[in-house]
């Protein structure tokens, strides 16, 4: 920038907001992704945005923070397919605290051993 300061642009739409889109449109069932969806998919992102990321010049969060970014946005989804009437599988006790609702659904990537260690003595 004419002043100094350097943006950090990073890829968005695949890492930050696309994963977010599916997972509450997925979620609640969504009968369409509108336009307004994806505006307020942008909007989750940006807002998560720290001042002092900001002050750094940086156009989206680190990567390390990937995952609330995800439902941060997969949120926005839902509350927007809620006050459009888009939502088709929603249960009242989902709507009542989201962030639990979203996060208990998440995928966590933990591999869990398939085979049991055994040590075999003779």
């Amino acid at each position: 920038m004419h002043d100094g300061r350097t943006f950090y642009p990073t890829q968005c739409n695949n890492m930050f907001v696309f994963p977010g889109i599916g997972l509450g449109a997925t979620l609640c069932g969504a009968k369409t992704v509108s336009d307004r969806m994806l505006y307020v998919a942008a909007e989750a992102l940006a807002n998560y945005l720290t001042t002092e990321e900001l002050a750094e010049g940086k156009v989206f969060p680190s990567i390390t923070k990937i995952r609330d970014v995800s439902k941060k946005v997969a949120i926005a989804v839902i509350e927007e397919a809620i006050r459009t009437g888009q939502d088709s599988k929603l249960k009242e006790s989902h709507r009542v605290d989201l962030d639990a609702f979203v996060s208990r659904k998440m995928y966590d990537p933990v591999y869990v051993p398939l085979i049991e260690k055994r040590t075999i003595e003779i």
